[in-house]
């Protein structure tokens, strides 16, 4: 296995595109008008209550929906009674909100018919390469059989059972290398994508990201 350089960005990160938003949620009021509420419940999936509705309202969304102890951010209004139309804000017009990946930390190169894996579920079937993500099921990728996970511009099977820090990617005889970044979900695969896998409403897979997650605005 090569050794992974110790600089470089989080192992795990989820970076938050305030364009997109912005563009879906302008999207939105505009099929909705003012009946629009922005779904911000468990502070808004984890990614902060407080920003994501200070770009509704700048975007003119009048109401959101809270969970009960939550405070209504600046500009916003709790929901009237009997409303209107929850939005979810996370993917439309402007693209992917949220762009969740992970660092690739070795690869190997390994025959046909090599075992991967818990349980040895899943064996190569040819002369391939084989990249270790360091994202797995305790950092919200969720274990599901066909998901694929996007290096290089291209997407790859996942290897055999995702494990709680990492999974493995098998690429074929595409070039990967250390350093790399691989995509759980945002252009691609896409979040959609991944909630078809797993069978999971897309706002669970955000609201599920673990704590070494690394957070961050764009």
């Amino acid at each position: 296995m090569t050794a992974r350089a110790k600089s470089g960005p989080p192992l795990r990160s989820a970076e938050l595109s305030r364009e997109a938003l912005a563009t879906n949620l302008r999207a939105l009021r505009a099929k909705h008008s003012d009946e629009v509420a922005i779904d911000l419940r468990s502070n808004a999936l984890g990614f902060g209550s407080a920003e994501v509705g200070r770009i509704a309202h700048d975007v003119g969304i009048r109401y959101c929906l809270l969970d009960g102890a939550q405070v209504t951010p600046t500009g916003l209004a709790a929901v009237p009674k009997g409303s209107l139309a929850f939005s979810s804000w996370w993917s439309g017009p402007g693209g992917p909100v949220v762009n969740f990946s992970a660092t690739v930390i070795s690869i190997k190169d390994v025959p046909a018919g090599t075992p991967v894996s818990y349980g040895y579920e899943y064996r190569t079937a040819q002369e391939t390469t084989l990249a270790l993500v360091s994202a797995g099921f305790a950092d919200g990728v969720p274990r599901c059989p066909g998901a694929m996970i996007g290096i290089g511009g291209m997407c790859f099977p996942i290897a055999g059972r995702i494990a709680m820090d990492q999974c493995v990617v098998d690429v074929g005889n595409v070039p990967a290398e250390v350093g790399d970044r691989a995509t759980i979900w945002g252009e691609s695969p896409t979040l959609a994508q991944w909630s078809s896998w797993s069978e999971r409403p897309e706002a669970a897979l955000l609201a599920h990201l673990g704590s070494r997650v690394v957070k961050s605005w764009r």
